[in-house]
Order: structure tokens, then sequence, then C-alpha cells
């Protein structure tokens, strides 16, 4: 026989241990794959944007390094500082140091009819130590072509992903500030 006061410990421990397995669930889910033991990221994105939108929009976040449309896909150029990830969560000290100046990654995006695929094949970023020379971020994360299993990196993805999906994502018509 269940008691009312023990069904309802019961069931507020079941909520509770939802609440905490519920941001585990979500951890690791990103969009970075293995490729030839290369950290790439790539997202498909629904939207009829032009190469010209995409280029211009990609100018006017003050990141771009270089941007150029040659044979039916753009070619880019961004920078990254660490500014960029606070809003995901970043903090300087839990988070692996490999984050804490910034860098640098290069990628392409192509276009059929009502999508648009963005894919990021280098990413690099700047010596934690001195802030001028730059590493593949692969020398930190992967090891023996395979990704490190640790929660700080799988926080950096994140942070990367979320990054890299809020700088293509086109802006539906009609929406503002």
């Amino acid at each position: 026989m269940v008691f009312p006061e023990n069904q309802l410990k019961s069931t507020c421990m079941k909520k509770l241990l939802l609440l905490l397995l519920f941001p585990l669930l979500g951890f690791g889910q990103h969009n970075f794959s293995i490729i030839k033991s290369n950290l790439v990221w790539e997202k498909v994105f629904p939207g009829t944007v032009t190469p010209e939108e995409m280029m211009k929009q990609i100018k006017l976040t003050g990141k771009c390094q270089y941007v150029d449309f040659n044979y039916d896909v753009l070619d880019f150029c961004i920078s990254y500082t660490p500014d960029d990830f606070k809003r995901y969560g970043y903090r300087n000290l839990p988070d692996p140091s490999f984050l804490s100046e910034g860098g640098i990654c290069t990628g392409m995006i192509e276009f059929k009819e009502g999508r648009y695929k963005v894919t990021v094949f280098k990413l690099e970023c700047y010596d934690p130590v001195d802030g001028i020379v730059i590493y593949p971020v692969n020398n930190y994360i992967l090891k023996d072509g395979e990704m490190r299993d640790s929660d700080r990196y799988e926080r950096s993805l994140s942070y990367y992903d979320q990054y890299f999906s809020y700088l293509f994502d086109k802006m539906p018509e009609g929406k503002t500030w």
C-alpha cells in the first residue's frame, strides 16, 4: 500500500532525476564529424538565400577574413574570439585553454534550391600562451583520429556548433531585432 506522502516523494524524486538527466541527454549532440582524421562541422540550412546575400551576411558579421564565390561554391574564412562563445556558456577556467585566444575557421557553402550546406573543414586556434602562432583544433580535440572522451571537449564543440549555426542561419524575411 502506497501512502499519499510516499507517492508525493516518489513523484518529486522522478521529476528531480529527469531534471538532472536532461542536460546530459542533449550533451554531445552537435554537427561535427571526423573525416580522414580531421574535425569537420557540417550543417544543412533550409532557405532560399543567394550566394550574394550570404556573402553580404558574412561580411556584415565583422568576422570575415576572406569570402569569395567560385564555381557554385562560396569559400570563406572567418575569425572568432572567446567573447563569441560567452552567450553559449563559455567560461575561461573550466573550459579548454585553446578557446582562450580565439582563432580562424575556413569552409565553404554549397547552394541548392530551398537549402544550403555549410561545411567548416579547417578549424584553428591561436596558441593560448603567446596568442600569435596558430594550431589546428584537431591537435586538442582528437587523439589517434578519435574524439577525446571529455566533457570539456564536448562543451567546446557545442560552443563552436552554436556559434556556427548562429552565424550562418539566414534570418527569415520580415524578422527584425
